[in-house]
């Protein structure tokens, strides 16, 4: 009898979170970070610090007590909120992450003509340009009513 070796999927394996547990070998940290909430958080902080720096600075020098408040909802409180809602939004059944990143490539592959696909269905050249609503025929039948 001759022994087959398991199939293992590696895709299971794949899709687990990349978790920061370990800065060097000196240092550690006290509770393991995943990374894509990670660089979400970091990436919010960015983008808001790009935004609305020029508008909180004014804020702080207006009102300084409360400017500190407002630096804190801004740099903490909204990337937080940020990280928690891209956890529970899901689009297309995919993470924020890899949404972002199908979309993408989608709109590369347009501009380079390249075929698309879209639910293993191949998606014809101009198929968001025109209206393939209008060209749907509609048939109505009128019921028979018992007069």
């Amino acid at each position: 009898m001759v022994n087959m070796a398991e199939v293992y999927n590696y895709q299971k394996a794949l899709k687990q979170d990349i978790v920061i547990r370990k800065i060097s070998d000196e240092y550690s940290l006290p509770v393991g970070i995943s990374l894509k909430p990670a660089i979400i958080f970091f990436a919010s902080v960015v983008v808001i610090y790009l935004i609305f720096h020029v508008p909180l600075q004014a804020f702080y020098h207006a009102n300084s007590d409360l400017g500190k408040l407002v630096y804190v909802g801004a740099y903490i409180a909204m990337p937080v909120g940020i990280v928690s809602l891209s956890n529970r939004v899901k689009p297309d059944g995919l993470g924020l992450v890899q949404y972002a990143i199908s979309i993408a490539t989608f709109g590369i592959k347009r501009i380079l003509n390249r075929t698309v696909y879209y639910h293993d269905r191949v998606l014809p050249t101009g198929y968001f340009e025109e209206s393939h609503m209008a060209d749907t025929p509609i048939i109505v039948e009128k019921s028979k009513s018992h007069d």
